[in-house]
């Protein structure tokens, strides 16, 4: 099922470059976030933003070029098939599951299709359009339930839509 939408866009994230694992501690966490995941980690309040403090460590997804880190609030995902700084993240705020992506560079978009399952709300794909080619954001309200969400950008083609790129490694949290 797909539904179009009008939802809020992400602010422009700076991502630096991956660190290497072996990181001084930065936090009070145990776990200490590295590279792209733990740069916008720390773009987003660290452990006392919306993720609070790893869970577990950085892990490389099967059949996958990404790798994807589960906080306590969340997860957070690079999944460079999709651009080699791209960031998916979900988390909860507020009883709504948020979910973020980009910057998708060097693709642009004319809009971006979001993949949702959830086990409260219908399950479905949602279409984003806006005026942002490399990025957004989305929020859904329900009860409290799991989310996970994916993410692809696609473009508006005569002989039929195109997504070139594929979907996003997911992401999940709790609303």
């Amino acid at each position: 099922m797909r539904r179009a939408v009008t939802l809020g866009l992400a602010a422009a994230l700076v991502f630096a470059g991956a660190a290497a694992p072996a990181q001084a501690k930065t936090s009070a966490c145990e776990i200490q976030p590295y590279g792209l995941i733990g740069d916008y980690w720390r773009t987003m309040g660290g452990e006392n933003g919306v993720f609070g403090c790893p869970k577990a460590t950085e892990k490389g997804i099967a059949n996958s070029n990404g790798r994807r880190q589960t906080f306590a609030n969340g997860q957070i995902a690079w999944s460079p098939d999709q651009g080699g700084k791209m960031i998916v993240a979900a988390y909860g705020k507020g009883g709504d599951a948020v979910v973020r992506w980009g910057p998708t560079n060097p693709f642009h978009y004319d809009y971006f299709e979001i993949l949702v399952r959830s086990t409260h709300l219908a399950n479905g794909t949602y279409t984003q359009r806006t005026g942002q080619r490399i990025r957004g954001s989305a929020s859904f309200h329900g009860p409290d339930g799991y989310f996970t969400f994916r993410v692809r950008g696609c473009d508006d083609k005569p002989l039929g839509d195109v997504c070139r790129q594929g979907w996003t490694i997911s992401v999940s949290t709790y609303a």
